[in-house]
């Protein structure tokens, strides 16, 4: 059976980090992204055409690897991305929404209702706890 890779919590409500790159490239499979779209993704996300044309020379044929290095590259913060918002999630909904990917933009943002209200749940969990706890020691 397949697993599920989990979220940092952080993950929908800041920027992104070369260190989840995994974690995007996991959700964009996920909501169905057709990975041969990789160069135009580039260019909404902020990369130069010169970016992506070298990216598409190093690895010719392979649209796997080329959505790898594109989303490296983007992670990184490379040519004009802090233009278009900088690695977040909310560029990345909205570059996906630009190409006119609804489907997948609005599973993108379903999974991060999901992980925020998972994300206050334990929260509330974790408070829970300790006014428990608290209560439980000074008995």
């Amino acid at each position: 059976m397949a697993t599920r890779n989990t979220f940092p919590s952080s993950f929908f409500s800041s920027p992104l980090t070369i260190e989840q790159l995994i974690y995007v490239l996991d959700l964009l499979k996920r909501c169905g992204f057709p990975q041969t779209r990789w160069h135009e993704l580039g260019l909404r996300l902020g990369l130069h055409k010169n970016t992506l044309e070298a990216i598409g020379k190093n690895h010719p044929g392979d649209v796997s690897r080329c959505l790898t290095e594109t989303l490296s590259k983007w992670l990184s913060r490379a040519d004009n991305v802090d233009s278009k918002g900088g690695a977040t999630f909310d560029s990345l909904s909205d570059a996906l929404k630009s190409m006119n990917e609804n489907a997948a933009a609005d599973k993108l943002d379903q999974e991060s209702k999901l992980i925020s209200l998972i994300v206050l749940v334990l929260t509330v969990c974790v408070c829970v706890l300790n006014v428990t706890l608290v209560m439980l020691i000074s008995e």
